[in-house]
């Protein structure tokens, strides 16, 4: 899938900070489970609204996509296949986690579904003389750019909206320009 970046961030208005000819200053802290719980609030007023049962947090589906989460920061990159070659399907198993769902009763599906967002930690940067001002994203915005995004896409929308899903795990991993965020579906 292809980065998730938006205009709308561009207008997404949040914590100001002005910094003089010195060091720019830090983006503010996120709390990983704040936005981890805002996204899955989200995601699920997306099923409601859609007439489905809302997806169930599940801690081990939330422990493997916070680990590729954290890998894609930390590695710096943006794929749903990570370093050893291994897809989400791979690295659930890895893990010890295989997800298999009766379609009738005759077949099933067996594997994970994922969705993934680089969302960026500031919306504008505004230079005058030697001065900068930066407008960062909220947990708000970034939730809400992470979910707008998925909805825009039909690969996306249609792993948020498949009716035999009913697990959901939600992982983010911040870096010093970007936010990561991984859903995984069972």
């Amino acid at each position: 899938m292809n980065r998730f970046v938006t205009s709308t961030a561009l207008a997404a208005c949040c914590a100001v900070v002005v910094a003089g000819a010195g060091a720019p200053p830090g983006p503010p802290a996120i709390r990983v489970p704040q936005l981890e719980r805002r996204v899955n609030d989200l995601i699920n007023s997306q099923r409601t609204a859609a007439r489905l049962r809302p997806l169930r947090v599940d801690d081990r589906l939330t422990r493997i996509a916070r680990a590729h989460s954290e890998d894609m920061a930390t590695r710096r990159f943006f794929d749903h296949i990570n370093a050893q070659g291994e897809d989400p399907t791979a690295r659930g198993k890895h893990a010890g986690y295989e997800c298999r769902k009766a379609i009738d009763k005759s077949s099933f599906r067996e594997g994970l579904a994922e969705n993934l967002s680089d969302v960026p930690r500031v919306s504008r940067i505004l230079t005058m003389g030697d001065r900068k001002t930066y407008d960062w994203n909220t947990v708000e915005d970034i939730a809400r750019l992470a979910v707008q995004g998925w909805m825009h896409s039909p690969g996306h929308r249609r792993n948020i909206l498949y009716t035999t899903f009913s697990e959901s795990g939600i992982g983010v991993a911040v870096s010093s320009n970007d936010v990561y965020i991984t859903q995984l579906f069972c």
